[in-house]
């Protein structure tokens, strides 16, 4: 992927929701003119002139109060400086944190998301670096050339968290006024407020627990056969740990509040996409020995619950894919207790592709939003 495409795309998919907001007093402006001259400009690997252009469209947008446009201006300003300044990684966060301080909600949230990114995305850039230093003797606050591993672990997991904190305000932004800017994946419906897009954005950080940070001797684990209860018995279970920076405890908890938020929605869409995902992160990191058929009784429940319903075929699917991973067990003069695993799943599998709309097991999107830029990117630019 061209290198200005996947420093955009990853965050695109959050500041297109703000070009129209009901919160919002003003009537939206795009900016088409000035943005197509910006694009013409990078295509022609022009980017101190693309740039020009990019600040006039920020300077406007604060001005006439569109939050969407001042986002993604941050956005390319910060992606359009990599090739024309050094340090810029220090400067655009540096920038993006000016910004919260004058920004309005729900954009605030969207900003330090995005903050949480930049930070983490920095981390990744030097880590190599940071291997032997430990909890930073000159550590300084404000320069993060001097921080270690668990400085900007903390720094990030307090951002992404801090993103999520007006959740009732983002939980009631919904995300219909955005059709003309939203190229849908087959699974909008799967994300259909701010807050699962923001909320989401996090678990994907909690989840990835490959950080060099020294955990102590009494980390969390999930040992819990209660991890893997029905939806709404997990949502309240208690989950106690002093184990601070668990990263495995926050996802446990955010996964919590949003199958919590998306119990009662008249369509169990939403829901079932999260238990599942909250399912397979269990399976994954628990210790419980019998994690495996937890598990399978819990996919079980979902499957039997919602029945015929497209968006249990998931379920169904998964349930399959166990039996054929444990049929690989079976043993003809030994243990025998998976040998009609397979045939168990052919049976599901078949049931599935009978349905008249089970499109949620027959593929999975690798995203519910994308959003299309045909920018290229050159590393050859011309000044």
């Amino acid at each position: 992927m061209p290198r200005f495409l996947k420093s955009c795309t990853v965050f695109f998919s959050l500041f297109i929701l703000f070009s129209m907001t009901a919160r919002s007093q003003n009537p939206v402006k795009n900016y088409t003119k000035e943005w197509k001259e910006a694009e013409a400009f990078i295509e022609k690997s022009l980017p101190q002139s693309a740039m020009a252009v990019v600040k006039k469209i920020y300077t406007l947008a604060k001005k006439d109060k569109q939050d969407a446009q001042v986002i993604k201006s941050l956005i390319y300003i910060g992606t359009l400086q990599e090739e024309i300044r050094e340090d810029n990684d220090q400067l655009n966060i540096a920038e993006i944190e000016k910004e919260i301080t004058t920004s309005r909600e729900p954009a605030t949230s969207i900003l330090k998301s995005h903050l949480a990114e930049l930070y983490w995305n920095y981390f990744n850039k030097v880590r190599w670096t940071l291997y032997n230093r430990t909890e930073t003797q000159n550590f300084k606050k404000d320069d993060i050339a001097t921080w270690g591993a668990e400085d900007f672990h903390k720094k990030t997991t307090e951002l992404f968290l801090s993103s999520l904190k007006e959740y009732k305000m983002l939980q009631q932004t919904k995300l219909e006024p955005f059709e003309a800017l939203i190229t849908k994946g087959n699974m909008r419906h799967l994300r259909p407020t701010l807050y699962d897009l923001l909320a989401f954005r996090a678990l994907a950080y909690f989840e990835n627990d490959e950080k060099e940070i020294t955990k102590p001797a009494y980390a969390f684990e999930i040992d819990q056969a209660s991890a893997f209860d029905p939806a709404a018995d997990f949502a309240t279970r208690k989950f106690i740990t002093r184990d601070s920076l668990s990263d495995s405890h926050k996802a446990i908890q955010l996964f919590q509040q949003l199958i919590a938020f998306h119990l009662n929605d008249s369509k169990p869409d939403a829901l079932i996409d999260a238990d599942l995902q909250r399912l397979a992160y269990i399976k994954d990191k628990s210790v419980h020995p019998d994690k495996d058929k937890l598990y399978y009784t819990a996919l079980n429940h979902i499957a039997r619950q919602y029945g015929s319903l497209p968006a249990a075929a998931q379920a169904w699917f998964l349930m399959a894919s166990e039996l054929v991973d444990k049929a690989g067990e079976y043993k003809p003069h030994g243990d025998t207790t998976h040998r009609f695993d397979k045939v168990k799943a052919k049976e599901i599998l078949q049931t599935i592709l009978a349905q008249k709309d089970s499109s949620e097991g027959k593929q999975t999107p690798t995203t519910c939003y994308v959003i299309s830029i045909p920018v290229p990117w050159n590393s050859n630019w011309k000044k």
